[in-house]
């Protein structure tokens, strides 16, 4: 009413604040209703008052005093940039001085600036304002100018373009309107760039635009920012009733968001946001703003009827839906647009962004087969999949990528300040379902640069390619790779010997070892053992080659489960989905793509490395009266070697699978124990426990040692060397140093054979002198001779053991060596050397080679080959 106040007093003739207004206009501030009443105001006249509905519109005292007042009216659509508007008298317009001119004054007044409008030259004010002057009261509308303007970049005139040559007209038309009475000049202007384009292009329009109408005339802006939500609710509902209400619905978001303050965007708890959700209730002010800054960035899409219509839909589904909303609804969030209902907002979308926008929001966003529906059906019990959180976060993403060619997408506090609600899912519920959405999404984009930003484009992402190169791997492929991680995890397991997945004949083994099996033997979970499972660990156990194994208590084996199995699988075809991609399509990849290739492919690997350690965590153990005994392990290590030198060895023992001694009622219960008359080769002691299965494991030589020591210096038993009934030497009440259980001279004797037994021969329990003196063999002490003497002994600076010993003896060298000597200042100097051999080839780039070479550079030690 303001405005056509001023219009009506003006065309009056009277004088007024100005006669060229800048009607700047947000999203849905009623700009087009301004200009349509103005328009018809003009044209009534005085015949405006007599129609009872229009009498409160002028001021007490305001007469239109004019009659037939020429109006001329300019939209961005009037004539178009490069084939103008053909008139019905048979010639064509091409600019905005061109429409006015004809407008106003017709054929005639066309004809003074037709070279003008032809060339597309704007005319100077000596040419326009004649024609203003005689077209008398007249009223010139322009709407859209911005729009038009942005078009009129592209048209090339002369050294410049058509909107130089606009922008230029647009002073000059100002200054004429100034000086002329009764005549008035509305142009209307967006409030900010994005509502003209969201590009540099835009924003110099809209400056260059503002500065040549507003340096004269004058800006109104009848609708402020925060006024357009009540203009919005307005158009939409007749009234909102309970104030109570809406107040304590601000009242629990703004307490909402000062619990969440650190995870959201820090405007919001601020009371002035608070006030916001008042003004814009019963919507979220974001979903307003999604449309009005972003759809609204688009020149084509309707600001205002084209927002009212889709917010009005969306208000019509969820009214239909009301019965199966879950949790509060206070207020209408941008993650309560489902858009499988809504048909005119996909089908916008597709209008603006293009038809193969609708296969991106089937493949992720609305949809059974989508992969934000697939993540929340996933776990329907849970919040994620109780409030469809993650299809509502898509949503909020796709529309934030819609208009906007800059700034486009949301950051997390942005998608949480859009999602989340009072009294309902927890803000890291919003981080889990985006991290799932990240990792599936065909078409999801983000940058970590200054925070991460989500946005969607048509173009696919790394997934979708993901997908494509994971349904090319085979089984055999990812068994492949398993045994490879398998082989290399193996190679620096040194204290234990392991076989990965054999395949030829095992040999004879007398040393404790691990045989771990092909992933495609599994162990079925919570089963019995699968026949081919059975066959396999059978085999092995009691076949060599062809003949029957004889030592049949030295392996266990370590199988995969076959939902560990699944789980390796599932994440080893997406690691080799990226190696894939990168050895065949390294030349087509983007520089950012091969980046996320690269990073996928070292966390896709650290998962492959985890999943391995929990698919294989059956240990079993074969005995021919048994059959299989199956242990699941419980405890996991950081890598698979580690796995097996901690975590099996520890919990089979505890088990007691495997043991690194051997008990005295074990050696009784299986008639170790020797007797009078009755000796026990030690060797047999030893293949005893290497050769029958219904016996416990052994470390391997050393758990004889450690046992036949403890009870030979516990007096259990003594230890005689030699042939029975001829024996060279028996250990009393003492260890034995070298005790070699393969050798076949060690016995183990009843305590009765002591040393006096011994052919006269000196042991460790001498006879007695005649004097009384003990003689001990080791001399550290000696009998006095005939005369009383007692004889001098040499003193050695020092001792040097060397030579080679049996690799089974090797921790015989502890006990005798090292824990003897150490406190002589003891010295040990060591060398290994290791031939080739046609099972084991040292080649270079050889697993054996290389964890040598580690080892010794770890300890410091000089390694050398020889070629």
């Amino acid at each position: 009413r303001d405005i056509a106040n001023r219009v009506v007093r003006a065309l009056n003739g009277e004088e007024t604040e100005n006669r060229v207004i800048s009607l700047q206009t947000g999203f849905g501030g009623g700009k087009t209703h301004t200009l349509i009443s103005i328009y018809h105001i003009v044209k009534s006249g005085a015949r405006l008052l007599q129609s009872e509905s229009c009498k409160h519109i002028l001021q007490k005292g305001v007469t239109p005093n004019f009659e037939g007042a020429k109006v001329a009216v300019f939209t961005n659509n009037t004539t178009d940039v490069s084939q103008g508007r053909q008139t019905t008298e048979g010639f064509t317009i091409y600019t905005l001085w061109g429409e006015l001119a004809y407008q106003l004054g017709g054929v005639e007044a066309y004809e003074k600036i037709k070279l003008n409008d032809i060339e597309r030259t704007a005319p100077t004010s000596a040419i326009f304002k004649p024609i203003i002057e005689k077209a008398g009261t007249s009223l010139i509308l322009i709407d859209e100018l911005a729009d038009y303007c942005v078009k009129a970049t592209s048209k090339k005139v002369g050294v410049g373009n058509l909107f130089s040559q606009t922008n230029s007209f647009m002073q000059t038309l100002t200054e004429v309107v100034s000086a002329v009475p009764k005549c008035v000049l509305i142009a209307t202007l967006p409030a900010s760039a994005t509502e003209v384009a969201d590009s540099q292009i835009g924003q110099t329009v809209l400056d260059s635009l503002h500065t040549r109408i507003v340096r004269i005339g004058s800006s109104v802006k009848p609708v402020d920012d925060d006024e357009i939500f009540e203009v919005v609710r307005r158009r939409l509902f007749e009234q909102i009733n309970d104030v109570d209400v809406v107040d304590l619905v601000a009242k629990r978001y703004k307490d909402m968001f000062h619990n969440r303050h650190r995870d959201l965007p820090d405007y919001c708890d601020k009371m002035e946001y608070a006030n916001k959700i008042k003004k814009s209730y019963p919507f979220h002010p974001e979903l307003i703003e999604m449309f009005r800054q972003r759809w609204g960035s688009d020149s084509r899409f309707q600001r205002t009827r084209g927002v009212l219509r889709l917010l009005a839909s969306i208000i019509q589904d969820l009214w239909r839906r009301r019965d199966s909303l879950v949790g509060s609804q206070a207020l209408i969030h941008t993650s309560d647009v489902n858009l499988e209902n809504l048909g005119s907002l996909t089908g916008t979308i597709t209008n603006l962004m293009g038809s193969n926008w609708e296969t991106v929001m089937l493949a992720d966003v609305y949809g059974s087969s989508s992969n934000a529906r697939k993540i929340d059906d996933a776990d329907p019990t849970s919040n994620i999949g109780q409030y469809h959180l993650t299809q509502g976060i898509a949503t909020t993403l796709l529309m934030a990528s819609v208009g906007a060619k800059q700034n486009k997408g949301l950051d997390i506090k942005q998608i949480k300040l859009c999602v989340l609600r009072p009294k309902a899912f927890n803000h890291n519920d919003v981080d889990g379902a985006l991290n799932k959405l990240e990792q599936v999404a065909h078409y999801l984009y983000s940058t970590k640069v200054g925070g991460a930003t989500y946005w969607f484009e048509s173009k696919a992402n790394i997934n979708i390619m993901i997908a494509q190169a994971k349904t090319e791997i085979k089984t055999e492929d990812v068994y492949a790779e398993i045994v490879n991680k398998l082989k290399h995890s193996a190679s620096f397991v040194h204290d234990l010997n392991v076989l990965v997945c054999p395949t030829g004949d095992i040999p004879e083994l007398k040393r404790l070892t691990l045989v771990i099996l092909h992933p495609a033997f599994a162990m079925p979970t919570g089963g019995s053992p699968s026949f081919s499972l059975m066959e396999e660990v059978r085999n092995i156990a009691t076949k060599r080659g062809n003949s029957d194994r004889v030592m049949r208590n030295t392996i266990f084996y370590l199988a995969c489960s076959e939902a560990g199995r699944g789980a390796l699988s599932d994440k080893l075809k997406d690691y080799l989905a990226c190696e894939k991609i990168l050895t065949e399509y390294s030349g087509r990849l983007e520089r950012d793509q091969n980046i996320e290739v690269q990073n996928r492919k070292r966390e896709y690997e650290k998962g492959v490395d985890e999943a391995l350690i929990r698919a294989y965590n059956v240990a079993i153990k074969f005995s021919v009266k048994e059959g299989i005994d199956s242990y699941e392990l419980k405890n996991y290590a950081s890598d698979f070697s580690s796995q097996i030198r901690q975590n099996l060895m520890s919990e089979i023992q505890e088990e007691e699978w495997v043991i690194k001694s051997i008990g005295r009622n074990l050696l009784d219960r299986i008639n170790m124990l020797p007797e009078p008359g009755k000796n026990i080769q030690v060797k047999d002691l030893y293949e005893t426990f290497l050769r029958f299965d219904d016996k416990p494991m052994i470390t391997g030589p050393s758990a004889v040692i450690e046992t036949v020591n403890r009870y030979c210096s516990n007096g259990v038993f003594n230890v005689a060397f030699g042939t029975p009934g001829k024996w060279s030497r028996i250990i009393q009440n003492d260890t034995i140093p070298f005790l070699d259980v393969t050798n076949e001279d060690y016995w183990l004797v009843d305590t009765s054979v002591v040393p006096e037994t011994c052919n006269g021969a000196e042991t460790n329990n001498s006879p007695k002198t005649e004097s009384g003196n003990d003689t001990k063999s080791n001399g550290s002490t000696s009998a006095a001779d005939n005369n009383g003497n007692t004889p001098k002994y040499k003193t050695y600076k020092k001792v040097t053991i060397s030579g080679q010993i049996p690799l089974d003896n090797y921790a015989q060298l502890f006990t005798s060596f090292v824990q003897t000597l150490k406190n002589n200042n003891l010295k040990i100097e060591i060398k290994f050397t290791a031939k080739t051999t046609g099972t084991n080839p040292l080649t270079e780039n050889s697993a054996t080679v290389k964890s040598i070479k580690e080892s010794a550079s770890q300890l410091g030690l000089k390694f050398e080959v020889e070629e």
